[in-house]
């Protein structure tokens, strides 16, 4: 299901900026290179070859190298996306897609709509309740802390005019509505089941622990404030330098929102207007650690007040350890907690100072 659902981007003429290196075979020194024997394939060997390629299906380029898109029907997304609970198929379809190149996606989560495919962008209806986002708002307001948000652009302009504060102070920390967040987050992508009650949910993540969750943020929009087209992901460098990505953007509207304040992807040509405590999912980095530049996306002009809550997950960038080795040099964090252990292990076999109790 998964190799239909990417037919439209899997043919070779469609996998344009995809790049393939041929390794040179050569020889070291002042050694004369032996030219290669060509031995013709038999008849037998070429069906098993084909057999296999067509067993195979075709090969998938990584999504931060896909420059196709594959929308939903229009007269679906006129209707509010592709519901999965009638199609099992496609349902399973989906969830291998979102697999291959970010996180899975539960797709027996109630309302949860498809407005994407590749990139995936789904929507869930009744996220948050309408007192859980009541509450959140209030709570923003009389912290204090909402301040203008500044994010730099190209040749140093402000790209952002929102207000904007972390759901990190003394009366926000430990809002019920952060905790709603991310358990209907947990729900909804199931490799991060349990992440929001360990003690490395907001540490920065490990190849031991690869997953973790920036702070939730809550923004304010007043009539004529935007956030103008930029992309959640980190660049490359950027990316390796911090030893993570973020690979999920969980952005949740706290309030219904007539006109203007969509956010809108301008190469999925999709636009989503804010309803009060639907969410909004995608992926801006891929399993890759790399960005995926079709999910550059703008929060349009509002016009009337809009208020959202932003969650990100965020995925380990470094090398990864195998179970049972130890953590490569990218991950420092990791290398050093195993270290002290290894200390304490040796410092115990050691025993007592001394060799032990006197006789």
């Amino acid at each position: 299901m998964f190799t239909q659902m990417h037919a439209t981007v899997t043919s070779p003429s469609n996998l344009s900026g995809v790049r393939v290196v041929a390794q040179r075979n050569g020889t070291s020194g002042k050694t004369k290179a032996v030219r290669p024997m060509r031995v013709k394939p038999s008849t037998r060997d070429t069906k098993v070859q084909a057999q296999a390629q067509a067993n195979a299906g075709p090969a998938v380029a990584p999504a931060h190298l896909r420059t196709t898109m594959t929308p939903v029907p229009p007269e679906v997304l006129t209707d509010g996306g592709m519901s999965l609970a009638d199609n099992p198929g496609m349902a399973l379809g989906f969830g291998d897609l979102t697999e291959h190149d970010f996180l899975r996606v539960n797709t027996d989560v109630p309302n949860l709509k498809v407005l994407h495919i590749d990139p995936p962008v789904v929507t869930i209806d009744g996220f948050l309740t309408d007192e859980q986002c009541d509450a959140l708002i209030k709570s923003a307001v009389e912290s204090g802390l909402m301040k203008t948000s500044e994010v730099g652009g190209a040749d140093n302009v402000n790209i952002r005019t929102s207000k904007t504060c972390t759901l990190d102070s003394e009366l926000l920390t430990g809002h019920p509505t952060k905790q709603a967040i991310l358990e209907a987050t947990e729900k909804v992508l199931p490799q991060l089941q349990g992440l929001n009650k360990l003690k490395t949910a907001f540490k920065r993540p490990t190849s031991q622990s690869p997953f973790s969750y920036e702070l939730p943020q809550v923004a304010h929009y007043m009539g004529g404030e935007y956030f103008k087209t930029h992309e959640d992901a980190f660049p490359e460098n950027i990316s390796q330098k911090k030893g993570y990505q973020r690979r999920v953007t969980v952005l949740v509207y706290l309030n219904d929102v007539k006109t203007g304040g969509a956010t809108r992807f301008e190469k999925l040509d999709l636009d989503v207007q804010p309803v009060k405590g639907k969410a909004l999912i995608f992926f801006p980095g891929t399993d890759a650690s790399m960005p995926d530049q079709r999910t550059l996306h703008t929060a349009c002009e509002a016009i009337d007040e809009k208020w959202i809550s932003q969650l990100w997950v965020c995925g380990f960038a470094g090398k990864h350890a195998p179970a049972g080795k130890p953590p490569g040099p990218g991950d420092r964090a990791a290398r050093r907690a195993q270290e002290k252990e290894m200390k304490k292990a040796a410092k115990k076999a050691r025993g007592p100072k001394g060799g032990g109790r006197k006789a």
